[in-house]
């Protein structure tokens, strides 16, 4: 079996030598640099398959050597190691891609099960894409080459999709794939803020520009410069709202509330919605100018039911996550009902199914009946009205409650057994979506 090649950084020649020894003997081919700079000339040799870096050196320190890594090998798993006074800077390069940071003094046995967790991310099979995105589905093998090809142009991006299906995946992937991978990645749900924060959120606010503005603060659009910017659920965004971010991508200028100048950004732009923007810009809830400067590039992922090949390899992938020690098998028959069932929460549904049995279960085999006892209800009925074209999950979802609510004459039993679901996750569903049968009809 090839010996997996290891760099130790760090300037102490007696502790390089022992972390040197210890991984040796661990079956691993270890080497040590004293400097960046003899870091960097040994990458050039061999490259390593994980970096093990004190966090003071010479000519630098460990973030530096850390940032200069992952601009040319991203994804290659880097330790840091700090003395006790130095753990913010640990916790700094966690922030800018380092796998884990070890405090020192520590033992053998600490750095072994660090060293080979960081490896076990790095030994990924074929069908995980360095990125994170698995499956071998034609439409995932598309995506990834759209990624590939995209990666470096500074154009906005449209991703679409179903709730759960990874969008945020496939932004961080584009990030990682580009030159912009060792700048900043800053993320933002649009769904998540109310609409009067939001804009203060993105562009920042001067001090003294509202009451409780008490200093400066920067937005998210400054805080990507360089990088990139992840907006999530683009749909949601107010419509006052709108013409300032249509502002920014034609302009590149950034002001923040309360200022009198304008800031130039060089911010890549990501968006994201579960939302037919196309039927929004038809209603007039979202401007038809921000939607074609939005989807430039448009990418969209289909839903899990839609490529089911990828649904085992994610199922395999979340037991060997979630699972003690990694030590959980699927049998034949369960996987064979998890890939029959429709999914409608996608991916992320289907993590959470995985991550409750292991919780539960522990190790094992993950059985049929397991299987059967713990996949979750989906919300169809013979009786209910297709969804209309693009319609959102959430927004399906809430329509089926309202029309079930209607044929049941508001009675919440008989609503739930139109719906095939337990009483009570109807009624965590219409808390929600803010629904309230009359009173006296809870039935």
């Amino acid at each position: 079996m090839q010996r997996v090649n290891v760099l130790i950084v760090d300037d102490n020649e007696v502790q390089r030598k022992v972390i040197e020894f210890n991984l040796d003997r661990e079956g691993y081919d270890a080497a040590g640099a004293g400097t960046i700079r003899e870091a960097l000339l040994s990458m050039k040799e061999r490259l390593p398959a994980l970096v093990i870096t004190d966090v003071m050196l010479p000519d630098g320190n460990g973030i530096d050597l850390l940032e200069q890594l992952l601009r040319t090998n991203p994804g290659l798993p880097v330790i840091v190691i700090t003395a006790f006074g130095t753990i913010r800077m640990a916790v700094e390069a966690i922030k800018k891609g380092a796998y884990d940071y070890l405090t020192k003094p520590f033992e053998k046995e600490e750095l072994s099960l660090v060293v080979r967790q960081a490896l076990q991310g790095r030994e990924l099979p074929q069908d995980i894409n360095r990125y994170g995105i698995i499956g071998t589905s034609p439409a995932i093998t598309e995506i990834l080459g759209m990624i590939q090809r995209i990666a470096d142009a500074d154009a906005p991006v449209l991703i679409t999709g179903e709730s759960g299906t990874g969008k945020e995946v496939v932004a961080q992937a584009i990030h990682a794939a580009g030159s912009r991978r060792g700048r900043p990645f800053v993320a933002i749900n649009c769904a998540a803020i109310p609409h009067d924060l939001l804009e203060a959120e993105l562009f920042g606010y001067a001090k003294g520009a509202f009451t409780g503005a008490l200093k400066d603060k920067e937005g998210k659009f400054a805080l990507a410069d360089k990088g990139t910017l992840f907006l999530d659920e683009i749909g949601s965004m107010d419509s006052a709202l709108q013409p300032k971010l249509l502002r920014v991508l034609e302009t590149g200028r950034v002001e923040r509330l309360g200022d009198v100048t304008a800031r130039q950004i060089e911010t890549r732009i990501i968006a994201a919605t579960n939302a037919d923007l196309r039927s929004l810009v038809q209603k007039g809830a979202f401007r038809e100018d921000l939607y074609y400067r939005l989807q430039v590039i448009p990418i969209n992922i289909p839903p899990l039911r839609e490529r089911t090949e990828d649904i085992p390899l994610l199922a395999r992938h979340f037991a060997a996550a979630y699972a003690p020690r990694g030590q959980m098998v699927i049998s034949d028959e369960a996987m064979d009902r998890i890939v029959r069932h429709p999914w409608y929460g996608n991916v992320r549904e289907l993590q959470n199914f995985i991550r409750r049995i292991a919780v539960v279960k522990g190790s094992g085999t993950l059985s049929l009946q397991d299987a059967v006892s713990n996949l979750p209800e989906p919300l169809v009925t013979r009786d209910l009205p297709d969804s209309p074209a693009g319609e959102s999950m959430d927004d399906a979802e809430k329509r089926m409650i309202v029309t079930a609510l209607n044929k049941s004459g508001n009675t919440i039993s008989r609503a739930a057994r139109m719906l095939k679901i337990p009483r009570h996750k109807l009624i965590y569903r219409m808390q929600k979506y803010g629904l309230k049968p009359p009173p006296g009809k809870r039935g």
